[in-house]
């Protein structure tokens, strides 16, 4: 079986989507697009669900056609349990089966009630994937898209650390597989080291800085006694 690969699904926000051609004709002019409708309240939306079908029929044929199965999906800005069993609902639908043919389904944690309603999360998805930047600008109430604060928060300071950490622990207690997918890692090779000492089954990382970081995360668990 080939390593597993993770798939997000289409997190675009109306801003950006109104900048494709045609894009006006169909989204709404919303006054905060980085809090506003995307990722997962878009896909049980009937203005926006026979998109979403489309991405589920791509999906579904890469998988059941092509052959790699070894695909999981993951779900962005699940802002909600109840919206999560939505989404999940309409991927049945379209014929992604959670756990038909091996298909996990996890969610991003990017959202602070992600953290704190972890549990009922890990009741309807498989794992996690941790957001750090949008976990860091909710955290502090920061706009990502704003150029006037910028600088004030990242990954590393203490309130989005203790978030990372209250999620990876009850993921590991849940006995579900958690993961990150943000900048921090790349960014900071001291960050990667705490999230090794925290138990992170996986980090993604930008090709540039994937050696620097790869060698920290193997002298982190070299310490830790967890690699040769």
């Amino acid at each position: 079986m080939p390593r597993p690969g993770i798939v997000r699904l289409s997190d675009f926000k109306s801003n950006e989507y109104a900048n494709l051609a045609g894009g006006t004709l169909y989204e709404p002019e919303e006054e905060n697009p980085m809090i506003g409708w995307r990722g997962a309240s878009r896909y049980y939306d009937p203005k926006y669900r026979p998109a979403f079908e489309l991405e589920c029929q791509g999906l579904l044929k890469a998988r059941n056609d092509m052959g790699l199965n070894n695909i999981k999906l993951m779900v962005p800005f699940c802002r909600t349990p109840e919206e999560g069993k939505k989404v999940i609902e309409v991927m049945r639908d379209c014929g992604l089966v959670q756990g038909e043919n091996g298909l996990e389904l996890y969610v991003m944690c990017e959202i602070p009630s992600n953290v704190i309603s972890a549990d009922a999360f890990a009741d309807i998805f498989d794992g996690f994937s941790i957001g750090s930047n949008d976990l860091t600008q909710l955290t502090y109430g920061l706009d990502r898209d704003s150029g006037l604060i910028a600088g004030i928060a990242d990954e590393r300071d203490d309130a989005v650390k203790e978030m990372i950490r209250m999620v990876i622990a009850t993921a590991k207690r849940r006995g579900k597989k958690i993961g990150i997918c943000g900048q921090g890692p790349s960014d900071f090779p001291e960050f990667a080291t705490f999230l090794v000492e925290l138990g992170i089954d996986s980090m993604s990382l930008i090709p540039d800085t994937a050696i620097k970081t790869r060698l920290a995360v193997h002298e982190k668990e070299k310490e830790m006694g967890i690699a040769p």
